[in-house]
């Protein structure tokens, strides 16, 4: 028995291995290297930057705690000076009170004890056929104004003699004395008597 074999068939000729374990291996070796490489080329060049970095957020922290320094520093500003402006106000008002108090104390500002024993002294000494409009008290009783209507002109100096004995009325002269009779009414006179 003859048996040929045909050594030309592509499955018995001789394959070029493109890539050998061999080839693979230096070609992994190769780019591990150059990957290293150009890492090692980068952590250099990054190092001064990533030092900047730290300086960087070092002089930001830095700021940062400056910046709450004076938010603080200038609340307190404003609350302090709010605080002496509110002592000034106080201060002034406290003044006022005092001036006031001084004046009712030392009775400048005229009677402290009010107007009502004026009146009652004009009620006190009413005469008949005389009666009051008007009475006008300025300046704590230096100032005394009386205007009314009598029946008899005779009334009006009786009526101001009587004032004359009532205490509250002690040292009061009525320098204005007026005497008229309105056109429509002939059986009344209006008079007006004041201390100015």
């Amino acid at each position: 028995m003859n048996q040929q074999i045909n050594l030309y068939q592509p499955i018995f000729r001789k394959q070029k291995k493109i890539f050998s374990a061999y080839t693979m291996l230096q070609t992994c070796l190769f780019f591990i290297f150059v990957f290293a490489a150009i890492t090692a080329y980068e952590m250099y060049h990054l190092k001064p930057m990533q030092e900047q970095l730290a300086k960087i957020d070092q002089d930001l922290a830095h700021l940062e705690a400056q910046l709450e320094k004076e938010k603080a520093k200038k609340q307190t500003d404003a609350k302090t000076r709010l605080l002496k402006n509110e002592i000034a106000r106080l201060t002034r008002e406290l003044e006022e009170r005092e001036k006031i108090k001084r004046a009712l104390r030392d009775d400048e500002i005229g009677n402290s004890k009010g107007f009502s024993p004026y009146l009652e002294a004009l009620a006190r000494q009413h005469v008949n056929g005389t009666w009051l409009t008007r009475i006008v008290i300025n300046n704590g009783g230096a100032g005394l104004g009386l205007e009314g209507r009598t029946l008899s002109s005779d009334l009006v100096p009786v009526y101001i003699q009587r004032l004359s004995n009532e205490k509250v009325m002690t040292g009061a002269s009525f320098n204005v004395m007026e005497l008229q009779r309105p056109e429509k009414e002939t059986a009344q006179i209006a008079f007006r008597v004041s201390s100015n």
